[in-house]
């Protein structure tokens, strides 16, 4: 074969290589835009499902669990948002439990924790952010896993505060968790906090938008992962490449339980081990054989134990 043939299968193969990769970072951007614009999430069909407990319940809480309840208004930096409190049986004590759901989620999906919190005397706090049905939209439209929404959550507490709560159990699920890490790290109120709990979080989005790419199978996803991040900051001006929580988390000093499904298609159960594996102590990690936010569904007794444990060993 002549030289000049080994050129143009050398310019073939670096052309064929270069569209794959701009496939792959075009198909990445778009999939970015999508979630993030939330448009991913506009037309799902939402079955009926009649169990509270199950990822997908829609309902008050009055009608989920029969609970006394009512709906609040939090101040948030964009305006109103409504949120639903759920007294404790015995009004008296001044800790609080605030749940934060995840992108195309809503505040029943906090309804998997509802029966321990509520059984274990805490009143429960369920929050809209930015972006959510009634809630503010963000001013760019688009959902940004913790590096905006984070100053919703702390308007949750100034609600808190406000009404005489001093002491917080954060509980949060997939991006709200990315939230909550946020919120840790950047707000005045999170010496609030005395434990979390954290539901499949989505703390390190470079890394969750890899997980997904790479099990579509899209091929060379690293690498249009690693191009996209920059082009959607372009695009859109946001620079998702910062929206990683885990060290807030590391940096924690109160007890941190998470749970996690190994078969998550979304977000990859390795972040929670490797929080596991930073955090040293005073920190349970129960993973469980569900997909995303099935880990009460799929080991609900390990499930209850946790989170009863937890609670019952926050300092008083």
């Amino acid at each position: 074969m002549s030289n000049r043939w080994i050129r143009r299968l050398l310019t073939i193969a670096a052309s064929l290589a270069l569209l794959a990769v701009l496939g792959s970072a075009w198909f990445t951007h778009r999939l970015m835009v999508e979630v993030l614009t939330g448009r991913a999430f506009a037309n799902l069909a939402q079955p009926e499902i009649d169990d509270p407990l199950k990822i997908g319940y829609r309902g008050d809480p009055g009608r989920a669990f029969g609970l006394p309840w009512q709906e609040v208004v939090l101040e948030t930096p964009l305006g109103p948002a409504p949120a639903w409190f759920i007294p404790a049986p015995d009004m008296g004590g001044k800790r609080l439990a605030i749940f934060v759901h995840g992108i195309g989620g809503a505040r029943e999906d906090g309804y998997p924790f509802l029966p321990e919190l509520h059984d274990a005397g805490l009143p429960v706090l369920l929050i809209t952010y930015r972006n959510d049905a009634g809630a503010p939209p963000a001013p760019d439209g688009l959902h940004a896993f913790g590096l905006t929404e984070w100053r919703d959550l702390e308007a949750a507490y100034d609600w808190a505060e406000n009404h005489g709560y001093d002491s917080v159990l954060l509980v949060a699920a997939s991006m709200g968790g990315g939230i909550a890490g946020q919120f840790l790290a950047r707000s005045d109120l999170a010496g609030m906090t005395a434990g979390v709990v954290l539901d499949a979080p989505a703390l390190d989005f470079p890394a969750t938008l890899r997980h997904i790419t790479r099990r579509m199978g899209l091929p060379l996803g690293g690498i249009g992962t690693a191009l996209a991040l920059p082009a959607f900051g372009f695009s859109h001006g946001l620079d998702l490449s910062l929206a990683k929580a885990t060290n807030a988390f590391i940096h924690f000093k109160g007890p941190l339980l998470i749970f996690h499904g190994e078969a998550d298609r979304i977000v990859p159960p390795e972040t929670s081990k490797a929080l596991l594996a930073a955090r040293g102590g005073n920190t349970v990690l129960v993973l469980t054989p569900g997909d995303h936010l099935q880990s009460r569904d799929t080991a609900p007794e390990r499930f209850t134990a946790a989170l009863t444990d937890l609670i019952t060993a926050l300092p008083r």
